[in-house]
This record gives structure tokens, C-alpha cells and sequence, in this order.
């Protein structure tokens, strides 16, 4: 196992010029008060996939900011002219360090904040959010979504002069269900699909990523080829024991699926730490708890704008 930089074509741009945007931040004496009370934020919007999906769209139209000690703060979504315009982001692309741009330097009071939200367009028979599967566009339900928002409540900070970027991480394996006996809404759609989204808030300056390679001799049939990346938390890299995700810990803090012919694998956005990686060929149901088995679990260390690669199974 090494650890090495960052791949030029598709990380560095998130993680570096978050960092020495960070680093450049801030102003000597003298300067504009104004610009000393206030920072400028950069949210991009990334997640892991799911595999009964062709396309997942989102139409966020505004994040709100709760400051500590202060009233929150809505940042309404607009266009180049200014206008208040809805942004509509198929989340199925931002994988392996992918991520779209939901705002881009707004200005907001510095200081510490509580928690962020997304608020996203979800109306009953309107194309705002949907699910395609199968070639069949159907509605994606998600509860509040439209009113108390997608709330993440990890707190950050906003450097007075400076500019901070983040980075919201939806893992889509977690969050899309189908309800059992519920008939989807759309052409030849049977079945609902519903959202609880699970997601995470992260800080581009403090993560790194984890690549490595499965043995496709694993591959059996029916093999869903899925990696699963465990958080060790202070204790030592590879310490956890992999289980399955079914709301008990150790839960996985990210899943992925290997290339079906390199078997190469990409974990991104993961905080710095401590991490247990580990294979199974089991399908996993994410409303309960099954019973699968792992394949040689691998220690690896996260450090923050890096990439620690050749964590490889077995």
C-alpha cells in the first residue's frame, strides 16, 4: 500500500483548490469590514450508486444555513441573469470523485455553523424529481424534502475574508427503497420509489480517497462485487469487523462496485482516518439485517488531500 497524490484530471480540482482557496483566505488590517464579516461558500453535490437505477434526478431550489446564535439563512438557487431558477442534477454520474456545482462562492456571515440543508422540489405529478429505471421515467418521492428540507447536521466553520468548500455526499444505495404493494406514478411505472436520503457533509480540505483492486478471480456467479469502506474510528486501520448496512454499527460509511473486469475500486470524499476495507460477493438489503460474508478485510489510512491506493484484495 503508498500513498499518492491526487489524480490531476479528477480530484485535485476538488480537493486542492479548496485548500488553497482556505489557505489564501483572510485579510490583513485595513481591509473591507464588510468582506472581514462574511465568507465566501462553494457546496458541490457528489454520491455513491445504486444499481436499480439508469438515472437519479434532483431538482434542488434553495439550502438553507443555520449560523450558532442566529436565525437561519436561505440561499435561493439562481441563474447567470439572477433569477431564481431550480437546479435540476442526475446524481448517478458524481461517482469516484465526480461532483456537480450546487453553489459557487456565496456569501454568507462567517462564523460557526449549527447544520445545512437542501431543499429540493418534490410535487405530486410534476417532472422535478424522478427516477429512470428500466428506460421508465417515474416519480421520486421524497418525504419533506419540499418543506423541512434534506438536513445535514455537521457543524463547520466560515473564515472571515476567506472561502470554504464542501461537499454533500448522498449514498443512493441507502437511500432508494420501493415499497412494497405502492404503484409508481409515470409512464409504465409499477412500483413507487421512495427517498430517505442518507448523507453526509464533508469539508474538501480534510478528505482524502482510498483506490485499490479486487481479485476477479472473486467474482463468482451472481456476485454483486460490492467493497465496502468501515470507519475505525482512534482505533488501528483494519481493526473493524465488516458487517452488512442495516442501521446497527459497524455500518459501512461508503459502498462501492468493483469493475467487473479489473475489479479496480474508488472510495473518495472519506474524512481523514483510520479504515477497514473489506469485499463481499452478498446482496445486501439495506432494510434488515443479513448475514454475508466478507472476503480478506484490508487496513488503510485516509490522510486529507490524498490518495491512498493499492489497498488490494486479497
Amino acid at each position: 500500500m503508498r500513498t499518492s497524490r491526487l489524480n490531476v484530471s479528477r480530484i485535485v480540482p476538488v480537493f486542492l483548490a479548496a485548500a488553497l482557496l482556505v489557505g489564501c483566505g483572510g485579510s490583513g488590517g485595513g481591509g473591507d469590514t464588510t468582506k472581514q464579516k462574511t465568507g465566501a461558500l462553494k457546496l458541490s453535490i457528489t454520491d455513491a450508486p445504486v444499481d436499480s437505477a439508469q438515472e437519479i434526478w434532483i431538482q434542488f431550489r434553495a439550502v438553507e444555513f443555520k449560523p450558532v446564535g442566529a436565525d437561519p439563512v436561505m440561499q435561493v438557487l439562481k441563474d447567470a441573469q439572477g433569477a431564481a431558477a431550480p437546479k435540476r442534477i442526475n446524481l448517478l454520474p458524481l461517482q469516484d470523485g465526480r461532483t456537480a456545482l450546487l453553489l459557487d462562492g456565496v456569501t454568507l456571515p462567517a462564523g460557526s455553523y449549527e447544520w445545512m440543508r437542501l431543499i429540493v422540489d418534490n410535487e405530486t405529478n410534476v417532472r422535478d424529481s424522478y427516477i429512470v429505471v428500466n428506460g421508465n421515467e417515474c416519480e421520486l418521492r421524497i418525504p419533506s424534502g419540499d418543506e423541512s428540507g434534506l438536513k445535514m447536521t455537521r457543524g463547520f466553520t466560515l473564515p472571515a475574508g476567506g472561502t470554504l468548500a464542501l461537499t454533500a455526499d448522498f449514498d443512493l444505495r441507502k437511500s432508494i427503497r420501493q415499497p412494497p404493494g405502492q404503484q409508481g406514478s409515470g409512464v409504465n411505472c409499477t412500483q413507487a420509489y421512495l427517498m430517505k436520503p442518507v448523507l453526509r457533509l464533508v469539508q474538501d480540505s480534510e478528505v482524502g480517497a482510498i483506490t485499490g483492486k479486487v481479485d476477479p478471480s472473486l467474482f463468482v456467479a451472481g456476485c454483486t462485487r460490492m467493497v465496502y469502506a468501515f470507519s475505525d474510528g482512534t482505533n488501528a486501520a483494519g481493526s473493524t469487523v465488516p458487517d452488512d448496512y442495516d442501521g446497527t454499527a459497524p455500518d459501512p460509511i461508503q459502498m462501492v462496485k468493483a469493475d467487473a473486469v479489473t475489479g479496480n475500486y474508488q472510495f473518495s470524499f472519506l474524512p481523514a482516518g483510520n479504515y477497514t476495507v473489506a469485499f463481499t460477493c452478498g446482496e445486501d438489503d439495506m432494510d434488515k439485517n443479513d448475514a454475508l460474508t466478507f472476503s480478506a478485510p484490508k487496513g488503510a489510512v485516509v490522510q486529507a488531500n490524498l490518495v491512498t491506493s493499492g489497498v488490494n484484495i486479497p
